[in-house]
């Protein structure tokens, strides 16, 4: 079965809002470009994206039955998830007070640091099945699925591609080389403290 495009934009404008509420994604994205540039920021953006199109496309599989069937993947995955964003975290809260330049060997953690960001959270999984049981209630085609997929995965490129060219402009960039220490820690708590509520939240 397909779906109406009312249906497309319920969707989108769903999406969109929760793409543009402040939390640890942004936080992580912003954190990325001021420290490692636009290029990193692109990366990390795309990594995020990529992620969060998985647990969309798990979603339509079926995970979330598997979740309930199997309370304890679950929760291992919240852990497993919760270890990683603590971990970036206390990374990003040490450099803190360092200078931009000397953080330069974490270009890598673009691409794979975004991917490893959102897959952190399994909750995402919950979210993608509750949002899409509740707009598309009639079971949809492969290919109606692929379609959905592949616009979730265009806008959230979108986004966050935008994220990472504004918080890359002159101003941006001057701004946090003024309070990289605070804006660091401002970022490093935001991300700890989703870590901590996938522990702390059953």
């Amino acid at each position: 079965m397909g779906f109406g495009i009312d249906q497309i934009l319920l969707l989108l404008a769903t999406q969109l809002l929760a793409l543009i509420s402040p939390g640890p994604a942004i936080m992580a994205i912003m954190q990325q470009s001021f420290a490692h540039g636009r290029g990193v920021g692109l990366r990390f953006g795309l990594g995020l994206a990529l992620a969060a199109t998985l647990w969309a496309a798990f979603a339509f599989a079926g995970l979330s039955l598997v979740f309930a069937a199997l309370p304890w993947l679950f929760t291992a995955l919240k852990l497993l998830g919760a270890a990683y964003l603590i971990w970036m975290a206390l990374q990003i809260w040490r450099g803190a007070d360092r200078p931009v330049t000397a953080e330069g060997r974490k270009r890598l953690l673009g691409l794979p640091g975004g991917v490893l960001t959102n897959l952190a959270n399994p909750k995402a999984a919950l979210y993608f099945s509750a949002v899409f049981v509740t707009i598309f209630p009639d079971p949809l085609a492969l290919c109606s699925q692929a379609s959905i997929l592949g616009l979730v995965l265009t806008l959230e490129v979108v986004v966050y591609t935008c994220f990472a060219l504004i918080f890359t402009t002159q101003t941006a960039k001057a701004l946090y080389l003024r309070a990289k220490s605070g804006i660091d820690r401002l970022c490093s708590a935001a991300i700890g403290a989703l870590g901590l509520s996938l522990i702390l939240n059953r």
